[in-house]
Protein backbone atom coordinates (compact mmCIF):
# COMPACT_ATOMS: atom_id res chain seq x y z
CA UNK A 1 0.00 0.00 0.00
CA UNK A 2 1.38 3.32 -0.90
CA UNK A 3 1.87 5.67 2.45
CA UNK A 4 3.50 8.58 2.54
CA UNK A 5 5.51 8.96 5.54
CA UNK A 6 6.66 12.77 6.85
CA UNK A 7 10.46 11.07 6.36
CA UNK A 8 9.48 10.82 2.81
CA UNK A 9 12.08 12.44 0.71
CA UNK A 10 11.16 15.50 -1.57
CA UNK A 11 12.42 17.69 -4.49
CA UNK A 12 13.63 21.07 -3.06
CA UNK A 13 13.22 23.43 -5.98
CA UNK A 14 14.07 26.66 -3.99
CA UNK A 15 17.68 27.39 -5.66
CA UNK A 16 16.58 26.57 -8.78
CA UNK A 17 15.45 30.42 -9.44
CA UNK A 18 14.76 30.12 -13.38
CA UNK A 19 12.85 27.01 -13.08
CA UNK A 20 9.91 27.66 -15.68
CA UNK A 21 8.15 23.99 -16.32
CA UNK A 22 7.38 21.12 -13.72
CA UNK A 23 5.61 18.03 -14.57
CA UNK A 24 5.00 15.60 -11.68
CA UNK A 25 3.97 11.71 -12.44
CA UNK A 26 1.01 11.31 -9.80
CA UNK A 27 0.57 7.29 -8.54
CA UNK A 28 -2.15 8.81 -5.87
CA UNK A 29 0.06 7.36 -3.49
CA UNK A 30 2.58 10.88 -3.76
CA UNK A 31 0.23 13.50 -3.32
CA UNK A 32 1.93 14.68 -0.43
CA UNK A 33 5.17 14.39 -2.03
CA UNK A 34 3.95 16.80 -4.57
CA UNK A 35 2.59 19.00 -2.42
CA UNK A 36 5.88 19.02 -0.60
CA UNK A 37 7.49 19.86 -3.17
CA UNK A 38 5.47 22.55 -4.60
CA UNK A 39 5.37 24.23 -1.15
CA UNK A 40 9.83 24.98 -1.94
CA UNK A 41 9.12 26.79 -5.15
CA UNK A 42 9.99 30.07 -5.25
CA UNK A 43 10.95 30.24 -8.78
CA UNK A 44 9.06 33.87 -10.03
CA UNK A 45 9.20 32.29 -13.73
CA UNK A 46 7.35 29.57 -12.60
CA UNK A 47 4.70 29.14 -15.73
CA UNK A 48 3.52 25.71 -15.80
CA UNK A 49 2.59 22.97 -12.91
CA UNK A 50 1.48 19.38 -14.82
CA UNK A 51 0.56 16.14 -13.22
CA UNK A 52 0.43 13.35 -15.22
CA UNK A 53 -1.80 10.08 -14.07
CA UNK A 54 -1.21 6.76 -14.50
CA UNK A 55 -3.83 4.62 -16.57
CA UNK A 56 -5.06 2.10 -13.46
CA UNK A 57 -5.39 5.27 -11.36
CA UNK A 58 -9.11 4.77 -9.57
CA UNK A 59 -7.07 2.11 -7.17
CA UNK A 60 -4.35 4.26 -6.33
CA UNK A 61 -6.84 7.54 -5.04
CA UNK A 62 -8.85 4.63 -2.67
CA UNK A 63 -5.12 4.21 -1.20
CA UNK A 64 -4.10 7.47 -1.34
CA UNK A 65 -6.05 9.95 1.21
CA UNK A 66 -8.10 12.69 0.34
CA UNK A 67 -6.79 14.99 2.77
CA UNK A 68 -3.40 15.23 0.48
CA UNK A 69 -5.24 16.22 -2.39
CA UNK A 70 -7.16 18.70 -0.60
CA UNK A 71 -3.72 19.90 0.50
CA UNK A 72 -2.46 20.07 -3.32
CA UNK A 73 -6.18 21.73 -3.83
CA UNK A 74 -5.22 24.45 -1.93
CA UNK A 75 -1.63 24.98 -2.84
CA UNK A 76 -2.06 25.13 -6.29
CA UNK A 77 -5.07 27.19 -5.95
CA UNK A 78 -2.49 29.55 -4.60
CA UNK A 79 -0.09 29.36 -7.31
CA UNK A 80 -3.06 30.61 -9.51
CA UNK A 81 -4.18 33.26 -7.55
CA UNK A 82 -0.26 34.57 -6.65
CA UNK A 83 1.42 34.01 -9.81
CA UNK A 84 -1.55 33.00 -12.46
CA UNK A 85 -0.51 29.18 -12.74
CA UNK A 86 -2.95 27.33 -13.99
CA UNK A 87 -1.95 23.71 -13.81
CA UNK A 88 -2.53 20.73 -16.16
CA UNK A 89 -3.75 17.31 -15.18
CA UNK A 90 -2.82 14.45 -18.34
CA UNK A 91 -5.15 11.66 -18.12
CA UNK A 92 -5.54 8.61 -20.08
CA UNK A 93 -9.04 7.85 -20.96
CA UNK A 94 -10.25 4.30 -19.19
CA UNK A 95 -12.45 1.87 -21.03
CA UNK A 96 -12.90 0.33 -17.87
CA UNK A 97 -13.91 2.09 -14.66
CA UNK A 98 -13.46 5.42 -13.55
CA UNK A 99 -10.41 7.93 -15.10
CA UNK A 100 -9.01 10.90 -13.33
CA UNK A 101 -11.03 13.39 -15.96
CA UNK A 102 -14.69 12.35 -13.85
CA UNK A 103 -12.16 12.12 -10.36
CA UNK A 104 -10.84 15.79 -10.61
CA UNK A 105 -14.21 18.07 -9.48
CA UNK A 106 -13.82 15.26 -6.01
CA UNK A 107 -9.93 15.96 -5.82
CA UNK A 108 -9.98 19.60 -6.75
CA UNK A 109 -12.62 20.78 -5.59
CA UNK A 110 -11.89 24.53 -5.77
CA UNK A 111 -9.82 24.34 -8.78
CA UNK A 112 -12.62 22.88 -10.29
CA UNK A 113 -15.19 25.43 -8.86
CA UNK A 114 -13.11 28.27 -10.39
CA UNK A 115 -12.39 26.82 -13.67
CA UNK A 116 -8.73 27.20 -13.55
CA UNK A 117 -7.41 23.54 -13.94
CA UNK A 118 -6.79 22.35 -17.48
CA UNK A 119 -7.69 18.38 -18.26
CA UNK A 120 -5.44 17.20 -20.85
CA UNK A 121 -6.59 13.73 -22.60
CA UNK A 122 -2.94 11.71 -23.36
CA UNK A 123 -3.56 9.09 -25.81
Amino acid sequence: MGVVERSTPFLDLSKLTKLKDVVFGCTGSNVQRITMTLQTAESINLEQITIRSPTAFRKQIVESSYQEWQDLDRLLLRFWTSRSVRPKIWFKDEKEGCDLKHLVPRLLPELSRRGVVDLVECS
